[in-house]
Protein backbone atom coordinates (compact mmCIF):
# COMPACT_ATOMS: atom_id res chain seq x y z
CA UNK A 1 0.00 0.00 0.00
CA UNK A 2 1.30 3.37 -0.69
CA UNK A 3 2.06 5.75 1.78
CA UNK A 4 -0.40 8.39 3.01
CA UNK A 5 0.04 11.47 3.09
CA UNK A 6 -1.63 12.12 6.04
CA UNK A 7 -2.03 16.36 5.93
CA UNK A 8 -3.04 16.00 2.00
CA UNK A 9 -6.09 13.47 3.13
CA UNK A 10 -7.27 15.85 5.70
CA UNK A 11 -7.27 18.58 3.23
CA UNK A 12 -8.52 16.33 0.99
CA UNK A 13 -11.78 15.56 3.47
CA UNK A 14 -12.36 19.13 4.17
CA UNK A 15 -12.53 19.76 0.72
CA UNK A 16 -15.86 17.24 0.95
CA UNK A 17 -18.00 20.08 2.62
CA UNK A 18 -19.69 23.21 1.45
CA UNK A 19 -20.47 23.92 5.11
CA UNK A 20 -18.19 22.96 8.12
CA UNK A 21 -19.75 23.71 11.92
CA UNK A 22 -17.60 26.39 13.65
CA UNK A 23 -17.39 26.49 17.43
CA UNK A 24 -15.49 29.04 19.19
CA UNK A 25 -15.54 30.51 22.51
CA UNK A 26 -18.73 32.69 23.75
CA UNK A 27 -17.97 36.12 25.30
CA UNK A 28 -19.76 34.34 28.20
CA UNK A 29 -17.47 31.33 28.42
CA UNK A 30 -19.43 28.71 26.83
CA UNK A 31 -18.27 27.08 23.31
CA UNK A 32 -21.03 28.66 20.61
CA UNK A 33 -21.23 26.95 17.34
CA UNK A 34 -22.61 27.49 14.05
CA UNK A 35 -22.43 26.49 10.49
CA UNK A 36 -20.94 27.88 7.94
CA UNK A 37 -20.48 28.06 4.32
CA UNK A 38 -16.62 27.38 2.99
CA UNK A 39 -15.23 30.04 0.93
CA UNK A 40 -12.40 28.05 0.78
CA UNK A 41 -10.03 25.70 1.42
CA UNK A 42 -6.18 26.14 1.24
CA UNK A 43 -3.22 23.74 0.39
CA UNK A 44 -2.46 23.74 3.93
CA UNK A 45 -5.34 22.85 5.36
CA UNK A 46 -6.75 26.84 5.86
CA UNK A 47 -10.53 27.74 5.32
CA UNK A 48 -11.94 31.15 4.47
CA UNK A 49 -15.27 32.08 5.58
CA UNK A 50 -17.58 35.57 5.00
CA UNK A 51 -18.90 36.98 7.59
CA UNK A 52 -20.37 40.86 9.00
CA UNK A 53 -17.50 42.55 10.68
CA UNK A 54 -20.03 43.51 13.35
CA UNK A 55 -21.09 40.20 14.48
CA UNK A 56 -20.68 37.70 17.22
CA UNK A 57 -18.13 35.47 15.60
CA UNK A 58 -16.08 38.24 15.32
CA UNK A 59 -16.49 39.35 18.99
CA UNK A 60 -15.72 35.98 20.23
CA UNK A 61 -12.45 35.60 18.01
CA UNK A 62 -11.27 39.23 18.97
CA UNK A 63 -11.32 37.52 22.97
CA UNK A 64 -10.28 34.42 21.95
CA UNK A 65 -9.33 33.31 18.33
CA UNK A 66 -8.98 29.38 19.46
CA UNK A 67 -11.75 27.70 17.38
CA UNK A 68 -12.67 24.01 16.33
CA UNK A 69 -13.85 23.17 13.32
CA UNK A 70 -15.97 19.79 12.46
CA UNK A 71 -17.97 18.54 9.36
CA UNK A 72 -20.10 15.39 9.27
CA UNK A 73 -21.51 13.49 6.33
CA UNK A 74 -22.25 10.05 4.77
CA UNK A 75 -19.00 8.39 5.68
CA UNK A 76 -16.61 11.65 6.09
CA UNK A 77 -15.99 12.91 9.54
CA UNK A 78 -13.24 15.56 10.12
CA UNK A 79 -12.63 17.93 13.26
CA UNK A 80 -9.57 20.09 13.24
CA UNK A 81 -8.42 22.28 15.77
CA UNK A 82 -6.80 26.20 15.21
CA UNK A 83 -6.71 30.12 15.43
CA UNK A 84 -9.37 32.06 13.62
CA UNK A 85 -8.38 35.39 12.16
CA UNK A 86 -10.32 38.26 10.97
CA UNK A 87 -8.99 39.39 7.87
CA UNK A 88 -10.64 42.98 5.76
CA UNK A 89 -8.40 42.00 2.77
CA UNK A 90 -10.66 43.77 -0.21
CA UNK A 91 -8.80 41.80 -3.14
CA UNK A 92 -9.16 38.58 -1.51
CA UNK A 93 -13.17 39.12 -0.71
CA UNK A 94 -12.97 39.96 -4.06
CA UNK A 95 -11.43 36.73 -5.56
CA UNK A 96 -13.28 34.68 -3.17
CA UNK A 97 -16.93 36.64 -3.85
CA UNK A 98 -20.13 34.06 -4.90
CA UNK A 99 -23.13 35.74 -5.86
CA UNK A 100 -24.67 33.71 -3.35
CA UNK A 101 -23.67 35.93 -0.67
CA UNK A 102 -25.74 38.45 -1.91
CA UNK A 103 -28.45 37.20 0.63
CA UNK A 104 -26.16 38.36 3.25
CA UNK A 105 -24.36 41.24 1.59
CA UNK A 106 -26.96 43.12 -0.67
CA UNK A 107 -24.63 45.59 -1.56
CA UNK A 108 -22.14 42.85 -3.01
CA UNK A 109 -18.45 42.38 -2.86
CA UNK A 110 -18.13 45.88 -2.20
CA UNK A 111 -20.46 45.51 1.05
CA UNK A 112 -18.56 47.39 3.73
CA UNK A 113 -19.79 44.76 6.76
CA UNK A 114 -17.61 42.04 5.01
CA UNK A 115 -15.32 40.22 6.02
CA UNK A 116 -13.48 37.04 5.64
CA UNK A 117 -12.78 34.62 8.94
CA UNK A 118 -9.40 32.78 7.99
CA UNK A 119 -9.18 29.33 10.33
CA UNK A 120 -5.46 28.34 10.93
CA UNK A 121 -5.47 25.15 11.65
CA UNK A 122 -2.67 23.29 14.43
CA UNK A 123 -4.42 20.03 14.77
CA UNK A 124 -6.59 18.05 12.61
CA UNK A 125 -8.24 14.39 12.60
CA UNK A 126 -10.07 12.58 9.95
CA UNK A 127 -12.00 9.63 9.66
CA UNK A 128 -12.95 8.95 5.84
CA UNK A 129 -14.96 5.46 5.35
CA UNK A 130 -16.49 6.39 1.52
CA UNK A 131 -16.23 4.26 -1.07
CA UNK A 132 -13.19 1.05 -1.09
CA UNK A 133 -12.42 2.59 2.33
CA UNK A 134 -16.21 2.08 4.15
CA UNK A 135 -16.06 -1.02 2.14
CA UNK A 136 -12.87 -1.96 3.96
CA UNK A 137 -14.06 -0.90 6.97
CA UNK A 138 -17.41 -3.38 6.73
CA UNK A 139 -15.30 -6.56 6.36
CA UNK A 140 -12.95 -5.32 9.59
CA UNK A 141 -16.12 -4.63 11.58
CA UNK A 142 -17.12 -8.11 10.10
CA UNK A 143 -13.64 -9.40 11.01
CA UNK A 144 -13.98 -8.10 14.58
CA UNK A 145 -17.33 -9.25 15.40
CA UNK A 146 -16.35 -12.62 14.55
CA UNK A 147 -13.47 -12.94 16.79
CA UNK A 148 -14.63 -10.61 19.29
CA UNK A 149 -12.54 -7.70 18.96
CA UNK A 150 -13.06 -4.20 18.43
CA UNK A 151 -12.96 -2.46 14.84
CA UNK A 152 -10.72 -0.31 13.89
CA UNK A 153 -9.58 1.68 10.71
CA UNK A 154 -7.34 -0.29 9.04
CA UNK A 155 -4.69 2.52 8.40
CA UNK A 156 -4.08 6.50 7.79
CA UNK A 157 -6.45 6.19 4.55
CA UNK A 158 -9.18 5.96 6.64
CA UNK A 159 -8.32 7.44 9.80
CA UNK A 160 -5.34 9.68 11.67
CA UNK A 161 -4.56 12.29 14.20
CA UNK A 162 -2.67 14.94 11.53
CA UNK A 163 -0.31 17.80 12.85
CA UNK A 164 -0.52 20.60 10.95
Amino acid sequence: MNEVDTKAKLVEVLRTFDDLMVATLGVNGSMHARPMAVAEIDADGSVWFATMDASEKTDEVEVDARALVTGQSKGAYVAVSGHVDVIHDRARIESLWKESWKAWFPEGKDDPELVLLRFRPEIGEYWDQRGANGVRFLFEAARAIVQGDRAQPTGPDQHAKVPM
